[in-house]
């Protein structure tokens, strides 16, 4: 695995050297290597040649790698690579995190309901989901992180741990892009500033953390990478076009909710260019150039979520759970009283107004930190600050988000989650992580230009007004990566914390009784759970169709049956799966069957059920 492993990081480097080759941006190139990566293995998946594009990917990353290392030598550059503070920070900490998460299981409902499925399906079963299987339910969902995390498990080997790695991978690669904005990345503090924000995701990102395959705070920080590559690439339109259209594709196929985002970039995109338009002259055929430049770049940036929403119309009939459906959610508006809609509404602003949510907290710093800003540098040091400009566009960027978001609580979602306002906190997380990046960038920015020489080009070690302040510039900048340091380290003891807490956790007992088991299979299976949440709320059955492979698994708490009932319900299943000891269910088996039951699995026969081993079932599934 540790061999396969370095292949795939030399194959992922040998795009990200094209790019650099291109003359693009050193700091966007990770992101545009991975984009790139999945874009190309969506579209053989499309094709229906998954498998096929994604050894293509792969070897085509390797001869790049290679001929790239050939040419540097023979021009001798390899000794020419630079490293920053930063850079050397993201790698301490990058690896630090990558060996907590390897070792880490997946827990959160939702991996199991959708995105560690979609991965397993695509790995194992080497084809987009079709109608005929009913293992991946939420089949409008795309399928951008599913496609590269299946391109590394396809070549690493198919483990959860290297899934969270690769969905780390991606989050550190957009989060890396945002050093390109600030405007000199040799300034120590700017750039410890920038790591101290990035790690301040990890508090409003506390719902989900990166230790499960949920796409909410990846969906923020991919959107920053995209303003940040329009900004970045101001003076290379061809880049810009590239880089803002293949990670707004990226984002679109991420989930069908990042269009909110897509929007907002390919607006900044458009303003961007419709800017330069009165410095160059003749007006009108520059204003017909940059307007053919907007209407290419949007169409490029829309055309694979396009070629999702063909691929899924053609292939599936039934609207999908979660699905974006017009009709349906027009039904559930009709159907649902006046009355229910204002009790949504109310439990929604009633937790809008809690100032003890993370929500709020987020935002209120936000505003507090730009509003700081601006009085320090305008009205205080009298220079430009665009810290009040930001203030008024993420407040309304966020009103707009929130009014989406409660639109979806009246019009999208069942009544039951409605009321509860369900996932709200990793919903409105999104937003407060994009607003927290974002003002970041323009607050260091700012203070950048306050500084005593604003001219990045005139810049040398003597830049400062006098000794006092260089002091304060170094003992600043260690502080902002000894706190930065330590909100890590927490985040990786959290995560550990919850890994040693969780050892009953249903998907625990599954991993450890069927390991292995990677045939998309079609058996009807019982999954005896003692636990009646789990059952109720169906964790138990999206837990076992993942682990058992099958989408025919029914999770079952309740057993106050007579014996004959007991033996009418099990003999609708071809095995049984008991991962925990269940005291009814165990007296049932005993006195029906004779057979004494704690955990394990178990084949249903006419005359009862009898005990397999793993090795059985798992022979038994694959024949």
């Amino acid at each position: 695995m540790m061999m396969a492993a370095i292949l795939f990081a030399l194959a992922l480097l040998g795009f990200q050297q094209l790019v650099m080759f291109l003359k693009g941006s050193q700091y966007l190139s990770w992101l545009l290597a991975i984009i790139v990566q999945s874009l190309v293995v969506y579209i053989f998946a499309l094709a229906h040649q998954l498998r096929i594009g994604i050894w293509l990917t792969f070897i085509s990353g390797l001869m790049l790698v290679i001929i790239f290392f050939v040419v540097r030598l023979k021009q001798r550059q390899l000794h020419q690579i630079k490293l920053h503070l930063f850079d050397v920070w993201f790698m301490i900490f990058g690896i630090l995190i990558s060996l907590t998460l390897l070792k880490s299981p997946l827990i959160h409902y939702d991996n199991f309901t959708h995105w560690a499925t979609m991965v397993k399906y695509l790995t194992f079963v080497g084809e987009l989901p079709d109608a005929q299987q009913n293992l991946v339910t939420f089949t409008d969902y795309p399928p951008a992180t599913a496609m590269f995390l299946t391109y590394l498990a396809t070549i690493v080997g198919y483990h959860e741990g290297s899934l969270l790695v690769g969905q780390f991978v991606i989050i550190g690669a957009g989060l890396y892009a945002l050093f390109g904005v600030l405007r000199d990345q040799r300034r120590a503090l700017i750039t410890a500033g920038l790591v101290f924000m990035l790690t301040l995701i990890n508090i409003f990102n506390i719902a989900i953390r990166f230790n499960n395959l949920l796409v909410d705070c990846l969906i923020a920080i991919l959107a920053i990478a995209g303003i940040s590559a329009v900004y970045i690439h101001q003076n290379q339109r061809g880049w810009q076009i590239v880089s803002t259209s293949l990670i707004v594709n990226f984002l679109l196929l991420t989930k069908s909710s990042a269009m909110y985002f897509a929007i907002l970039i390919l607006i900044y995109f458009a303003i961007a260019n419709l800017a330069k338009i009165k410095n160059k002259a003749p007006k009108w055929r520059e204003g017909i150039k940059t307007t053919a430049v907007i209407i290419l770049t949007t169409v490029g940036s829309f055309m694979g979520w396009i070629l999702w929403r063909m691929h899924v119309a053609n292939v599936f009939t039934k609207v999908s759970k979660h699905a974006l459906n017009l009709q349906a959610y027009q039904s559930q508006v009709d159907h649902e009283s006046a009355n229910t809609q204002r009790l949504i509404v109310q439990k929604f602003m009633s937790y809008m107004t809690n100032m003890d949510t993370l929500f709020f907290r987020g935002i209120l710093l936000v505003n507090i930190a730009l509003l700081l800003t601006w009085l320090v540098i305008r009205v205080g040091l009298h220079k430009r600050s665009y810290s009040l400009i930001m203030l008024a566009i993420t407040d309304l960027v966020t009103a707009i988000y929130v009014i989406g978001v409660l639109r979806m609580y009246v019009v999208s979602m069942p009544y039951a989650e409605a009321i509860n306002l369900a996932g709200i906190d990793r919903y409105l997380s999104t937003i407060v992580i994009f607003s927290i990046l974002l003002s970041g960038v323009i607050i260091l920015n700012d203070i950048d230009r306050a500084s005593f020489q604003p001219i990045v080009a005139q810049r040398n070690s003597a830049s400062f007004a006098n000794l006092q302040t260089k002091q304060v510039y170094q003992e600043s900048t260690f502080f902002l990566l000894i706190f930065s340091s330590v909100l890590m380290l927490s985040e990786i003891n959290g995560i550990n914390f919850l890994n040693q807490k969780i050892n009953d956790a249903l998907p625990i007992k599954m991993q450890q009784m069927v390991p292995n088991q990677n045939t998309f299979n079609h058996k009807r299976i019982l999954l005896v759970d003692a636990k009646t949440q789990d059952v109720n709320n169906a964790y138990a059955n999206y837990v076992g169709r993942y682990y058992l492979f099958s989408d025919h698994v029914d999770g079952r708490e309740a057993f106050d049956v007579s014996s004959k009932q007991f033996q009418s319900i099990i003999q609708g299943y071809q095995y049984v799966v008991v991962p925990r000891y269940h005291q009814t269910f165990s007296k049932l088996t005993s006195k029906t069957y004779h057979e004494h039951v704690r955990t394990g699995i178990y084949k249903v026969t006419n005359n009862g059920i009898k005990p397999l081993s793993t090795a059985k079932y798992l022979a038994e599934m694959n024949q």
